[in-house]
């Protein structure tokens, strides 16, 4: 880490302790953790993991009530990010890799990429088979009957809108009806519903994150997916607090997440790669069944900063609400 200064390490030494607010994938961020601290030992980094809106407004509010608590913030919005950008939430602090990561994916010196989260349509290979199954490799395949009171949706916000929303742009909001005429059953998280599939409670899951069914594959769950053209997904990106308690312990660490080590470490378990030249090191990658997009779906700038709001309202109505 050429670009870290020698007094940037000792200052962070001597804060001992940072805390990253993340979302639930502890599997990739417990793997950074451990690589993190095998470099620095004298750093002792904690974790506080919740549901991406609900753990936005908890940062938003402790920030602004100046009862800081979050030294590094996740978030699976780019958009909120950029907002926090620029209302002076998160510290500009440019990492020493920042070439390494697109202008379309980070606010450069604010946030930078950890994984691309895709979303597709997840399935029980012991209770669907490939022919059903072909199906979920288009869009389209959300509304097939066949799925009646076999199917799961998870209500979260946030890159849990955006397969929603990318049907509604493509084929109105009138397909949501569809959706909900197969009455499935709605999450409240992408863990419940994700071990839901693997046990066999619902046979698919419609509209899920790749990354809250692949963490399930690779422990054994009989589960596959397809990701459909156009490929519906977003960064989730990774920022400091511009009042983190313990600042140079979080640029530290900052800088570490997106070095090639720092985001190996992450990457493997984490979600399909958002670093340039970089090989996908998953095991998922390598199986026969699975495919990345290659065009993806283009928001419509007009309207993607109201479109997470409107699209939950229309998949409430239309789906219902997790109970």
């Amino acid at each position: 880490m050429p670009d870290v200064s020698y007094e940037l390490l000792k200052d962070a030494c001597a804060e001992a302790t940072l805390t990253i607010y993340q979302g639930p994938w502890p599997e990739a961020q417990l793997a950074q953790i451990a690589q993190f601290h095998k470099r620095f030992p004298c750093i002792t980094v904690r974790r506080f993991e919740l549901q991406g809106v609900l753990l936005r407004e908890r940062f938003l509010a402790e920030f602004r009530a100046n009862n800081n608590i979050a030294d590094i913030v996740q978030d699976t919005d780019p958009g909120n990010l950029n907002e926090d950008a620029d209302q002076g939430f998160l510290m500009n602090y440019k990492v020493g890799d920042d070439r390494f990561y697109p202008d379309g994916l980070k606010k450069a010196a604010y946030w930078y990429p950890l994984k691309i989260t895709f979303v597709g349509n997840a399935w029980n290979t012991d209770l669907v088979s490939d022919a059903e199954a072909k199906s979920l490799g288009l869009w389209t395949g959300m509304a097939d009957p066949a799925w009646k009171g076999r199917a799961g949706v998870t209500d979260v916000g946030g890159i849990a809108m955006v397969p929603w929303y990318l049907v509604i742009k493509t084929y109105g909001v009138d397909f949501l009806a569809k959706v909900g005429a197969l009455k499935p059953r709605v999450f409240s998280g992408n863990g419940p519903a994700a071990g839901s599939l693997a046990s066999g409670d619902v046979s698919v899951l419609l509209g899920t994150t790749e990354t809250g069914v692949e963490p399930v594959w690779a422990k054994g769950a009989p589960i596959h997916w397809a990701l459909p053209e156009p490929g519906g997904g977003a960064a989730t990106g990774q920022g400091i607090s511009a009042h983190a308690p313990h600042p140079n312990a979080a640029k530290l660490y900052q800088d570490y997440a997106f070095t090639e080590e720092g985001y190996a470490a992450w990457q493997t378990l984490g979600g399909a790669p958002a670093r340039s030249g970089y090989k996908d090191r998953r095991k998922v990658a390598a199986e026969p069944w699975y495919k990345l997009p290659q065009k993806m779906f283009v928001f419509d700038p007009a309207d993607e900063a109201r479109a997470t709001p409107a699209t939950l309202d229309a998949f409430h109505r239309a789906i219902g609400k997790a109970r």
